[in-house]
């Protein structure tokens, strides 16, 4: 069937148009799952089921009005789905910093897959890349639900759809709240950090991983109450803090771009529909506790005002008074010294999941790295599992172990430590 041309929402075009240079456009999901699968197993799933995603299936096109989404009329499922060989599980994050290297053909649907088999102790892992234009992380959630997910419990969500909690639909921004929020969230007072260098063409990932329930009891037992995403963030300032140790490097000044999504359960398959909020990190804070409670209050604070709402509305209406206005806006915003590194947190799945019949071990999410923020962090909990992914360009980086070890070993104190407070 063919679809007629849909054009990119402004959100799409804009992220489309970031990919230049050494710097690639998509995210990726790396899945191990149980048994020994090959190419055409996936392939042949995959083609039974890609009508639940449509979107899968086309391409972008240049239009004299802006790029729209076309039906690719030479789609095939073998052209997207590779073998990837075997490996053994030591290799499988150099496989992946490959695959995050390299850059998706535009004249196909932007997607590709690498089937890794044997994956060592009988597994599979399915390297699944999108291009970010075609979905966001709640989007590729629902995706890989689609196309993918046999769902054991009937139960579990189809897809994860945040809401806003009751009563916290943000009022409009007027004359007298917005200059507050922009004065909070786009002041341009971040400090000059590492890993503020022009990016090159070179892709290193780590993965680190711990049981959602690990997450919770400590955001529950916090002196203030923490969300997952609370613990998340202050995990991650605790690697950087070891890194910067390590380096010789100041830990003041450091800013976190936290994604926030905007989908809604009335809403249609939006592939994009996200804005965002800062936090500033507390580095120079010794006590992991501490950190945890100042995110906290930071966070909690910016939730209140409903920051990441009237920010989204705030360039939603600069789109439609004047387009250099909002690309001034867009290019702002995107500073290293407005924030240091972006870290994405999305639900996934819950409940044991299963593909060609064998079970889900693990779930992991990549982003790409962006101009002048050479880390990026995306974290995603799926199967009772939390998963940092984190890419980043090694020559800017280096010693991206250094964090990984340092997020695991952050989780560990914070356990440690709120377990033994009265």
């Amino acid at each position: 069937m063919t679809v007629t041309p849909e054009r990119l929402s402004a959100e799409d075009a804009l992220i489309l148009g970031l990919e230049s240079g050494t710097v690639r456009g998509h995210t990726c999901k790396v899945i191990v799952l149980e048994g020994e699968h090959d190419v055409e197993e996936v392939r042949a799933e995959l083609d039974r089921r890609l009508t639940a995603a449509p979107r899968l299936r086309q391409r972008v096109e240049s239009r004299p009005g802006g790029p729209v989404w076309v039906d690719d009329p030479e789609f095939a499922v073998s052209r997207h789905v590779a073998a990837g060989g075997a490996a053994v599980q030591a290799d499988l994050c150099r496989l992946v910093g490959e695959a995050m290297a390299a850059p998706l053909d535009r004249s196909r649907p932007l997607w590709a897959m690498e089937v890794i088999s044997p994956l060592g102790e009988r597994r599979t892992a399915l390297v699944w890349r999108i291009h970010h234009a075609m979905a966001d992380g709640t989007t590729a959630m629902r995706m890989l639900r689609s196309v993918l997910l046999e769902p054991v419990h009937d139960d579990a969500p189809a897809v994860p759809r945040p809401s806003p909690p009751a009563g916290a639909v943000p009022p409009p921004h007027s004359a007298a709240t917005l200059p507050a929020v922009l004065g909070r969230e786009l002041a341009r007072r971040g400090a000059a950090s590492p890993l503020d260098h022009r990016v090159g063409s070179r892709r290193e990932v780590a993965f680190v991983d711990a049981p959602l329930e690990k997450l919770r009891s400590i955001g529950h037992a916090a002196p203030e109450r923490a969300t997952v995403n609370d613990v998340v963030l202050a995990a991650v300032a605790g690697g950087l803090r070891d890194w910067l140790e390590r380096l010789g490097a100041p830990r003041e000044g450091l800013r976190l771009k936290v994604p926030v999504s905007l989908h809604r359960q009335d809403e249609g398959d939006l592939a994009n529909r996200d804005s965002f909020m800062f936090v500033d990190l507390p580095l120079a804070e010794p006590d992991p506790v501490d950190r945890l409670v100042a995110i906290v209050r930071e966070t909690r604070r910016r939730k209140l005002c409903h920051d990441a709402q009237t920010l989204d509305r705030f360039f939603r209406d600069l789109s439609h008074l004047s387009g250099s206005l909002e690309r001034f806006a867009e290019h702002w915003a995107m500073s290293p010294r407005v924030f240091t590194l972006n870290v994405s947190n999305v639900p996934g799945p819950r409940g044991e999941q299963r593909i060609l019949g064998s079970r889900v071990l693990e779930l992991h999410s990549l982003a790409e790295v962006a101009h002048r923020h050479a880390l990026r962090v995306a974290v995603v909990s799926a199967v009772e599992r939390v998963s940092f992914g984190l890419c980043a360009d090694p020559d800017v980086v280096g010693d991206l172990e250094v964090i990984a070890d340092g997020i695991e070993r952050a989780l560990a104190e914070l356990n440690a430590a709120v377990c033994r407070r009265p």
